[in-house]
């Protein structure tokens, strides 16, 4: 595998808009002048079912099309969502992006990350969703706000490329949703850098 290769993994529910934002951040990295391939792994196909999205940057326009087990980046959507598997496979010195509110840094598991080395990075993605009216009923869409958030974290994606991206594939509540982004990539904060083993 080239080298050059940043792998993700996003987690969410469906009706988050993971699978678009996937698309999305790929078009992005790839306006900024990389490759990219973004898919997608479902379960019940109905709003609240976990849904990961896996998204490969590169130089190299061959990139494998198989899951994800050991990302560079994982992004996740809804923390309610459980289990080691959220988080198996991050790589040393990877980063961990999540969407919380204030007060949120328990929701990472100690145990999970043993003798390794993350960057942890929150956004409140909720509530820059209900900021800009970006809901569908009480359920609201926070895939632009991480989309803004992973830009900045990744650094590989501008949020120029960003916004150009959201232009050409969200067609609805396109100004709100470039708010959205835009919010998400200057608000994301870093929680904790955890040195495992160590306190």
């Amino acid at each position: 595998m080239d080298r050059a290769i940043t792998e993700f993994r996003l987690h969410g529910r469906g009706g988050q808009g993971i699978v678009v934002a996937a698309a999305i951040f790929a078009e992005a990295v790839f306006i900024d002048g990389h490759y990219a391939r973004a898919f997608s792994l479902f379960g019940a196909e109905r709003r609240g079912a976990p849904v990961t999205a896996f998204i490969r940057t590169g130089s190299e326009r061959l990139m494998p099309r198989s899951r994800i087990y050991n990302p560079d980046c994982v992004v996740v959507f809804d923390a309610t969502i459980s289990g080691n598997t959220l988080y198996a496979g991050l790589k040393d010195e990877g980063k961990l992006l999540l969407n919380a509110g204030p007060g949120r840094q328990e929701m990472v598991p100690p145990d999970l990350f043993l003798n390794q080395r993350f960057q942890i990075f929150k956004i409140n993605a909720r509530d820059i969703a209900w900021k800009h009216q970006l809901a569908i009923g009480s359920f609201p869409m926070i895939n632009t706000v991480m989309l803004g958030a992973m830009a900045k974290v990744s650094g590989l994606a501008t949020i120029e490329a960003l916004i150009k991206s959201i232009r050409q594939r969200v067609s609805a509540s396109i100004d709100a949703n470039i708010k959205a982004a835009i919010d998400g990539y200057e608000n994301v904060e870093e929680v904790s850098c955890f040195v495992r083993g160590t306190s």
